[in-house]
């Protein structure tokens, strides 16, 4: 009996895995068509977070033909577009999601604005973004050079027709990324799961010493 409780105490211990806390999890994005808050709105459903939509002073147009034109000049000129009450401080968390759209390679330029007044020193930031056919880009290296101190993972990207078009594979795609890259959520719980576990560890620990 004393060796079955020993077993016990092995097996929970090896097979724990300490659950994130979604309370300390942000999601910062930045969207114009609607595609990347269809993105988002899909990976909130999976894992609720604090959420912060990007918006700018001056509003680009929905007409992708009439916005390109402006990403690009913005993109060449290295332009900060302004953002309305834009976030000041992250300390609260200690994993940040970043999602947007692609343009032409890289990451929006009011994108850049946003990281720019941020301190990510600790973070761990995930890219996510939606594209037309080109996928992550160069996008992973620009936000590990604004998001700066940031661990930054790697990109995770589904094309707009996926997210626009296709539920169902776009939250497949979105669920093995969370189990890649999160295991084991416990929704704003995780110190009750830490209790719970060293409870288990007491119970099988003192079980062992009378048995």
């Amino acid at each position: 009996m004393k060796i079955y409780f020993i077993f016990v105490f092995l097996f929970i211990t090896f097979t724990y895995q300490e659950s994130i806390d979604t309370d300390k999890m942000l999601m910062i994005y930045f969207t114009i068509t609607g595609n990347t808050e269809l993105f988002a709105n899909y990976i909130n459903e999976k894992i609720p977070m604090e959420t912060y939509k990007i918006t700018p002073v001056t509003a680009y147009p929905d007409n992708e033909n009439d916005m390109l034109p402006i990403a690009q000049n913005e993109q060449n000129n290295n332009l900060r577009p302004e953002i309305k009450d834009p976030l000041t401080d992250i300390s609260d968390y200690d994993i940040i999601l970043i999602g947007y759209p692609l343009w032409y390679s890289h990451i929006p330029n009011i994108l850049i604005t946003q990281l720019e007044k941020l301190n990510f020193t600790g973070k761990k930031v995930y890219p996510f973004n939606t594209h037309g056919s080109s996928g992550i880009g160069s996008t992973v290296n620009d936000i590990k050079q604004y998001a700066t101190g940031a661990d930054v993972k790697d990109g995770f990207a589904i094309s707009r027709s996926v997210i626009r078009n296709n539920k169902e594979s776009a939250v497949t795609q979105i669920n093995e990324w969370i189990e890649k890259n999160f295991g084991n959520i416990s929704i704003n719980s995780s110190e009750f799961n830490k209790i719970e576990y060293i409870n288990l560890v007491l119970i099988t620990f003192i079980l062992n010493l009378i048995l």
